[in-house]
């Protein structure tokens, strides 16, 4: 087995990892790189870091757009393998990339009038159409035969709806090997989802670490900072402006405000979701109700209730309707993509209303540096939208308690519960991030393995003889007891 990683390594988008195993390239997760400035994004999404043609097969962990988003590209470019994933992940992949189709071809329409050169979008519904033909849908705790040799098993992540932790188990040249690939790894307690899986045992763990060195709030006490920040808007007359990522983090937003809402404990103002992607998602949502967890099931569907649809809440899909949200006079809160604020009808409602210190900026999700909404969340006096300065007037809250990511003890908590660990690969987090979680797996939870903090490109061999030449005799007289050990076992 062999892996090279292509994409997240170093930074929170763009996740590719390449695994060889018994003769077959096996592509964990084509996502888009987002943010660090659109020439830059555009550069490391136009190649790949291998030919498309040689991948055999795709796993896809969830479907936020950094994992899925480069999927039609890659099959534009030639692949014709299979793609696998629960069957959630592709129903919200399919709406999800029609949706960045869009986002591409307005993309490409700019830069070229800008340019003065015909630039083609970096996909369109044709190669998206063609894309989801390739899919094959499995359940969690269901093994499945990749190809001769490779089974793959997916388990709930507890990140987004459909989400899952991948462990691929190999068998090669009398070698038996465990991959297991976290994905995003979600949290536990939160609302509509389940806890994340503990898978208990793993040669090579490849594991995100977004917030390593960080502790979220606890998710307890977010209908009580929801509550005050509701109320505290309202009686100065403000609107709340929410950039909400389409996929997962809307519908926790409207869950909570149902609850809020039921239990009166603020105001029947109105709530418009500003997003058709949103309004697509949440009725996949509906529809998936098996996977949501008993705390769900109490509040709501015993009730016969949808958590996503109340009296208040309105889901816009007009572009009308949404310009006419910019001249609404009253209270009110307005949840609109994209999350990180680099592109969608949240830049409209941001230009309209950033202005005014009566209305607050509410964020609820991490924003990658590079992005508006990093630039809002470090307090800029100043955001550039359009190509025009408008001054940040609005008061901005920062809610990490909404994030769907493990923090430094989730984290830690979730490695140390795996058993024979060898090495563990760290992706999908910024450079000092990378390094405090290789620092607390070995300072905090004294794991005698190896820690890699990857570089981009960067290729390991994790077959015997292939780990033995790269950390030397004392590694191989480390595997050759623990292969004794587990003929014993």
């Amino acid at each position: 087995m062999k892996i090279k990683f292509c994409g997240a390594a170093q930074s929170v988008t763009g996740s590719r990892h390449v695994v060889e195993a018994c003769g077959k390239n096996i592509l964990l997760d084509c996502g888009m790189v987002q943010g660090g400035g659109r020439d830059n994004a555009r550069k490391q999404n136009t190649n790949f870091l291998f030919e498309p043609k040689e991948i055999d097969f795709v796993i896809i962990s969830h479907a936020h757009i950094d994992h899925v988003g480069m999927l039609p590209r890659l099959v534009k470019f030639g692949f014709r393998g299979q793609v696998f994933c629960t069957a959630a992940t592709r129903e919200l992949a399919e709406v999800m990339l029609l949706d960045s189709s869009h986002i591409q071809k307005q993309d490409a329409e700019f830069v070229g009038k800008k340019s003065g050169k015909k630039i083609e979008p970096l996909f369109d519904d044709i190669d998206v159409r063609k894309t989801m033909k390739l899919f094959s849908t499995f359940e969690y705790f269901q093994k499945f035969r990749i190809t001769e040799g490779v089974w793959a098993t997916f388990y709930d992540a507890g990140h987004v709806l459909g989400s899952s932790i991948v462990a691929l188990d190999a068998k090669e040249e009398g070698e038996q090997k465990r991959l297991v690939y976290t994905g995003d790894l979600g949290r536990k307690y939160l609302p509509i989802l389940n806890d994340p899986y503990q898978v208990d045992h793993a040669d090579f763990l490849i594991i995100e670490s977004t917030y390593a060195g960080h502790l979220h709030d606890s998710f307890s006490n977010v209908r009580e900072e929801l509550e005050y920040i509701v109320n505290d808007v309202v009686k100065r007359g403000g609107k709340i402006i929410i950039p909400g990522f389409s996929l997962e983090r809307t519908q926790e937003l409207v869950y909570v405000l149902h609850e809020l809402y039921n239990a009166k404990k603020i105001p029947a103002i109105p709530i418009f979701v500003d997003s058709p992607l949103s309004s697509k998602i949440s009725k996949i949502f509906d529809k998936y109700v098996d996977y949501y967890d008993n705390e769900t099931y109490r509040a709501f569907l015993s009730k016969k209730q949808s958590p996503f649809n109340f009296k208040e809440i309105k889901y816009i899909e007009s572009v009308e309707e949404s310009k006419k949200l910019n001249h609404f006079e009253g209270s009110c809160i307005i949840i609109s993509a994209s999350g990180m604020c680099e592109a969608g009808r949240i830049q409209h409602h941001l230009k309209s209303h950033m202005t005014d210190p009566k209305n607050l900026i509410l964020i609820v999700g991490f924003m990658a540096q590079g992005t508006r909404g990093r630039q809002i969340v470090e307090g800029a006096r100043k955001i550039r939208i359009f190509g025009r300065l408008y001054p940040l007037r609005a008061e901005v809250v920062v809610m990490n308690a909404f994030s769907a990511h493990a923090d430094k003890i989730e984290l830690l908590e979730y490695v140390k519960n795996i058993n024979d660990l060898e090495i563990i690969f760290i992706v999908h987090c910024e450079e000092n991030e990378c390094m405090i979680m290789r620092d607390n797996l070995h300072n905090i939870l004294k794991f005698k393995g190896k820690a890699e903090v990857v570089d981009l490109g960067e290729e390991f061999d994790l077959s015997n003889e292939g780990l033995a030449a790269r950390y030397g005799t004392r590694r191989k007289q480390y595997i050759e007891m623990m292969g004794k050990l587990k003929e014993k076992v």
